[in-house]
């Protein structure tokens, strides 16, 4: 049995040395927006690459179960009111 000690902490100290290391890392506004952007980027190309795969991966299941032909109905008929809708218009 392992016995450890509780160690107090100045929760000033401890949070004056969090602000001077984000102080740091964040030197400047220049910086802070440069990251930010290469963050959203990079959150946004991993959203799109993971909703591929899933889709994907649905689609797989989908066709494997036999489902694809009547959701491909279902669309052929869409395109097709579509159709109908536009050529009533021009």
């Amino acid at each position: 049995m392992k016995i450890t000690k509780k160690v107090k902490v100045d929760s000033t100290k401890a949070l004056g040395q969090f602000a001077t290391a984000l102080e740091k890392y964040y030197n400047s506004w220049s910086n802070l927006m440069a990251r930010s952007f290469v963050s959203g980027l990079f959150t946004a190309l991993g959203a799109t690459i993971g909703l591929a795969l899933v889709l994907g991966l649905a689609g797989l299941i989908f066709d494997k179960l036999g489902f694809l032909p009547v959701i491909g109905g279902f669309f052929a008929r869409i395109n097709e009111v579509l159709e109908r809708s536009l050529s009533v218009i021009k």
